[in-house]
């Protein structure tokens, strides 16, 4: 996809996820998500980080704090502090705004719009997602070398396995086996393990391994 592709399609993904908040409402606020250590209005305001924070200004953070992980939580925290009815408005209004990661450009905010829209309704036991072609770019995105760096959770995750979609023509590597739906093979190697019952093949005890490490 080229960038104004990927600017329009993180757009609606975004105005989904905002759909999801307003249908959970603020009791849910507090309710876990697929992100480790992040509850509904952390990650929502993490949906807000493009717009609100250059990349200048994130890579400052990440000096001062020593860690990247901790910036994002850091500036989650903070634009997530208000009502979830405030941040659902503010992400469709600002949907189709945001700056341009250095390191990754709008294919980052892009893949995170898939995989945090499932991280946030999963838990919910809401089907809401990402159109299928969204997954397939963001899988050929989290294989790239910098996605690599920006999305898979565990450093030799993907290595010696083959990846392959059985809902779309996409595969990535080879070795053993790993089979699974593209949102479920996007999921996995992000890290979510809530995923691992949904993907199949001689592969999966080794995925299972290097996530548990």
């Amino acid at each position: 996809m080229d960038d104004a592709t990927l600017i329009a399609r993180t757009a609606s993904n975004r105005r989904l996820f905002a759909d999801v908040l307003d249908r959970l409402g603020e009791a849910h606020a507090h309710d876990a998500t697929l992100c480790e250590g992040w509850d509904v209005r952390t990650l929502a305001g993490h949906q807000l980080q493009p717009v609100h924070v250059p990349s200048w200004r994130f890579l400052i953070t990440a000096a001062m704090q020593r860690s990247m992980a901790r910036a994002c939580d850091l500036h989650a925290a903070r634009l997530g502090d208000r009502p979830l009815a405030e941040t659902a408005a503010e992400l469709r209004q600002r949907a189709s705004d945001g700056s341009k990661p250095w390191y990754i450009g709008h294919a980052g905010p892009f893949t995170d719009s898939c995989i945090h829209l499932r991280d946030l309704a999963e838990p919910q036991g809401l089907d809401l997602s990402a159109p299928l072609e969204d997954w397939r770019e963001a899988l050929d995105i989290i294989v790239s070398p910098r996605g690599r760096e920006s999305f898979v959770s565990h450093k030799g995750l993907l290595d010696g396995l083959r990846w392959e979609a059985t809902d779309v023509e996409w595969s990535h590597g080879e070795g053993s086996a790993v089979t699974g739906s593209a949102e479920a093979l996007a999921m996995v190697m992000s890290g979510r393990p809530a995923y691992l019952d949904r993907i199949s093949g001689e592969g999966v005890a080794t995925v299972r391994q290097r996530l548990a490490a």
